[in-house]
């Protein structure tokens, strides 16, 4: 994952950056770009609260295995939009 050190960092490099699975190059991107950006600081920082707060909490927040698979299959499984999808007013 990469970008232009003039470029704000998007969520999905924010959430890479703050869980180190950027590559050396990008991170160290992100690094210049973070000293110079307060937005992009704070969206990691907040990032990094949220992800800490997690961390914490994982221990206590106990849930069925059966709906901790569910959760974990949601960023993978894909919905096929064509079949769900209505048309909207105009026959679309």
């Amino acid at each position: 994952m990469g970008f232009a050190s003039t470029e704000h960092l998007n969520p999905e490099a924010v959430v890479a950056y703050v869980d180190n699975e950027l590559s050396r190059q990008a991170a160290s991107r992100a690094d210049a770009h973070l000293v110079l950006c307060p937005s992009c600081s704070r969206e990691v920082a907040a990032q990094a609260r949220a992800r800490s707060m997690l961390q914490t909490c994982q221990n206590e927040v106990s849930m069925p295995d059966s709906l901790r698979a569910q959760l974990s299959q949601i960023p993978t499984q894909e919905i096929d939009l064509r079949a769900t999808r209505r048309s909207n007013r105009w026959g679309r």
